[in-house]
Parts: structure tokens; C-alpha cells; sequence
């Protein structure tokens, strides 16, 4: 008689067991204030805290962070979060979100080996900056580099439309208060003809820009270079959108029947310049210029920047809107935007144990690395800066 390989208690009835669900690890997540000009924006909203904490992260936040959206301390402290004015115990977290870029001097206070979420508006860097970075060997996530898996960019997607409905808001009010103003109003109004609102950029915050001036009742006519670009605007707004490529002599007609101008083009290192000061002098007097694209150099000749306390310059009675990052005119709208796509992205970075297993997982996380262990992996440096490019993916296999 053969000889069974189990054991007796081997053979008896065993207890089931089943998979278990993972539980996030927990992460030290510090929040800190901008150190920007005029950024009122915060990172994330209590709410946002609330949800991380819920899935047994530990939060910080910097003190003040959310009062210019009407957040105070209490209700971060209130929602789970730690509040401290202590720059250093902040810094040593091992994940540090920020609306804008960290300054090198907190970039200093940072861990070796943290990982940084942040804008990083790379046409005000300088080399310094990413050096820093890699010597501190952090892991470095742009916002604005985070692709959502579907071709879009969601962060910049979200603010743009930030931009692109307050920016014919911003024009409206000035239509009416500014000096000389034209006192012309948006909107149907029986028996008066619609003002003329002119777009130029078929980006994602010039087609909300057009879309909310036709919203109110305004003639819109969009421009940009990209055909399809301008196909899919009208398939997006209406068929009654006005949309036509943009040369010098219809942009020109254009803009002598303006009422209202949005500029809304972008470029690879600064937006392109299509409107020239001789096509703003042959302007209406009283219209108004809402320069989006200053954020990058501005798209129209006669533009300046301006700052939140003095938005506005005139050229030739034309009333030019020069503010760069316009979402913080509206911080609270701003946060709670910025917060409901943050809030679930830094808690992707709690899944695994590790952030190298995060990025090799995760290919929304993994596209807005641009420094990875001491390495830079986005061409971007190596355009503007000259650090040799490291492809991500060969140190994810």
C-alpha cells in the first residue's frame, strides 16, 4: 500500500482563505502655500483632506494655506490635517504638493529621495532649479504634464476653462467701467444688436472662451492655423460658431468690428505674436483685449503684463487685460478644481509600497515625471536647459 505525501492534518478540511483587498500604505503628504506673486490658489481643499485621510494618509498642512479660498486652519484641522508653520518639518514630508514651483531654497529643506507635485511652468525656470532636484534625487511630477490615459491634459484642461469663462466675464466688466468704456452689455437684449466677440486660439481655453461669449448672446468669430482644430469647435459649440484660419487681412477685418478680443494661442517656448500694433490701431475705441496667451509671451504686439491691483494698460483707447494666471483671481473656484484632481492623484502614489512599482503601474503618475533619479526624462530639458534626456521607461522594466 502506498504512502499518502500528506500528512494527516494536511488531509482534514481546511479553512478557506480569500484575497484580501489592498489597503493603501500610509504616506506623510505635506500641503504648501505658494510663494508666487499674487497666487491665492491652494493645492487642496478640506474636503480633498478629508478623503485622504479617510484612507489612512497622514496630512499636512502649512498654515494659511487656504485663506485667500476661504479655507482656515480649523477646517483643514477639522477635516484630519496637522497644521504647522514649521518650513522644516514641512519639507520633510515625503510627498510636498504646491500650486506653483518650489523655490531652491525649499527645494533644499526637501528629503532626499521626496517626491515633488507641483506646476512647473518651465519657461521660468532656470538650470539651478533642476539641479537641485537631481542632486536631491526627488522625484519630480509636473501638473501640467499629467496625462488622464485619453489623450487629454487634464490639470491644464481644468484651469482653461477657468481662464476661458472668466476671461469674457473679465471683458464684460470692463465694457462697462473701464475709462471711456463702451457701455455695451452681453447677452440677447431685443431690439439691440449683439456685440462681437473675437477668438483667437482653438486651444481647449479659447474653444470655452467661445462657447461662453456665445453663451450670452455675442457674434463670435474663432481663429486659429489648425483646420481640425477649428472642425472641432463647432462640433463642440454650434454650427452658427464663425471659424477661420488665421491670416493678416481677415484678422484684421475682424478686429476692426470687435467688441471684445481673447487671445488664446500657446507655443513650444512662447505664444506666437499674430496681432501687430497697426491692426490694433485700426481698433474701435472703448474695446476691450483679454491677452490669455501673456501667461507665454502674449499673442497680441501691444499687450503688457499687468498685475490682480493694476489689470489693466490702454493703447490707442484700447483697454488691454494683461494678468497671467487668471484662475487666482478666483481662488476658491480655482482650489476646489485644482483639489478635486489632486486629491485622488496623490493618493494613486499610496497603492504600492514603492513609487518605482506606482510608475511602473500607473501610466497617468508615470507621464508627469520629469525628474527621476537624478536623471531628467522629459526632452523639455533638454530642450530649454540642455540636460541629456533619460527616457522613462527604461528604468520602469
Amino acid at each position: 500500500m502506498s504512502q499518502s505525501p500528506f500528512s494527516r492534518k494536511e488531509l482534514l478540511p481546511q479553512e478557506e482563505k480569500l484575497a484580501v483587498a489592498y489597503s493603501a500604505s500610509s504616506l506623510i503628504i505635506a500641503f504648501a502655500k505658494a510663494s508666487s506673486l499674487q497666487e491665492r490658489r491652494a493645492p487642496i481643499s478640506p474636503a480633498g483632506v478629508a478623503v485622504l485621510v479617510s484612507n489612512n494618509q497622514h496630512v499636512m498642512v502649512e498654515s494659511q494655506l487656504g485663506d485667500a479660498a476661504g479655507y482656515s486652519d480649523q477646517l483643514y484641522a477639522e477635516a484630519g490635517a496637522i497644521i504647522t508653520s514649521d518650513l522644516k518639518k514641512l519639507y520633510a514630508a515625503s510627498v510636498v504638493v504646491k500650486v506653483d514651483p518650489p523655490s531652491e531654497e525649499e527645494i533644499k529643506r526637501m528629503n532626499n529621495g521626496a517626491v515633488l507635485v507641483s506646476a512647473l511652468q518651465i519657461k521660468t525656470r532656470k538650470r539651478s532649479f533642476f539641479e537641485q532636484l537631481l542632486k536631491k534625487n526627488i522625484t519630480a511630477i509636473a501638473l501640467e504634464y499629467i496625462e488622464d490615459g485619453h489623450g487629454g491634459y487634464p490639470f491644464v484642461e481644468s484651469l482653461g476653462e477657468i481662464s476661458g469663462v472668466s476671461s469674457v466675464l473679465i471683458a464684460a466688466e470692463l465694457l462697462a467701467t473701464s475709462q471711456k468704456a463702451k457701455g455695451i452689455l452681453f447677452g440677447n437684449i431685443s431690439g439691440v444688436k449683439p456685440l462681437s466677440t473675437v477668438v483667437i486660439g482653438a486651444t481647449s481655453t479659447g474653444v470655452v472662451a467661445a462657447k461662453t461669449a456665445m453663451a450670452l448672446g455675442s457674434q463670435v468669430a474663432l481663429f486659429d492655423l489648425d483646420v481640425s482644430k477649428l472642425r472641432l469647435a463647432r462640433q463642440h459649440i454650434s454650427a452658427n460658431l464663425s471659424t477661420q484660419l488665421i491670416a493678416d487681412t481677415a484678422l484684421a477685418e475682424a478686429l476692426k468690428e470687435a467688441d471684445v478680443v481673447i487671445g488664446a494661442l500657446s507655443g513650444e517656448r512662447r505664444a506666437p505674436v499674430v496681432v501687430s500694433q497697426s491692426m490694433v490701431d485700426q481698433m474701435q475705441e472703448g474695446s476691450v483685449i483679454i491677452d490669455i496667451s501673456i501667461d507665454s509671451g502674449g499673442c497680441i504686439e501691444t499687450s503688457e503684463l499687468t498685475t490682480h491691483d493694476r489689470p489693466t494698460t490702454s493703447y490707442n483707447g484700447v483697454v488691454h487685460y494683461g494678468v497671467p494666471n487668471i484662475p487666482s483671481r478666483y481662488p476658491k473656484s480655482s482650489t476646489d478644481a485644482l483639489s478635486a484632481l489632486i486629491t485622488p492623484f496623490v493618493l494613486k502614489l499610496s497603492y504600492e509600497p514603492q513609487i518605482e512599482i506606482v510608475l511602473a503601474k500607473d501610466a497617468t503618475v508615470a507621464s508627469g515625471i520629469y525628474c527621476y533619479k537624478n536623471k531628467a526624462t522629459k526632452p523639455a530639458l533638454n530642450d530649454w536647459f540642455g540636460f541629456d534626456f533619460h527616457d522613462l521607461k527604461l528604468y520602469l522594466l
